[in-house]
């Protein structure tokens, strides 16, 4: 345990670090637009889980979540549970 989502949910906050990737991805993108010398890069772009993690904790989940259990791990578990396609937490 410790690693960078770990991090992310207990030191940092996951909206906080959604929200950096974002401006991240479009400083990313404007530099790649205005000088082509620039290769377009995706790699600041946030995940899928990332976003529904963040999703799950604005909607309460985290509040559920017994204590020493991850969000990450909650949510890739309500997801298993509800099937691929659902999204909605």
């Amino acid at each position: 345990k410790g690693g960078p989502m770990f991090w992310a949910e207990n030191y940092v906050g996951l909206p906080v670090v959604l929200e950096k990737l974002k401006v991240y991805a479009a400083q990313a993108k404007e530099r790649f637009t205005n000088n082509k010398a620039y290769l377009p890069v995706d790699y600041f772009e946030p995940s899928k889980l990332l976003i529904e993690c963040v999703q799950a904790e604005k909607a309460g989940m985290k509040k559920k979540v017994p204590v020493g259990v991850p969000l990450v791990d909650a949510v890739l578990a309500f997801k298993k549970k509800q099937g691929k396609g659902a999204s909605k937490l």
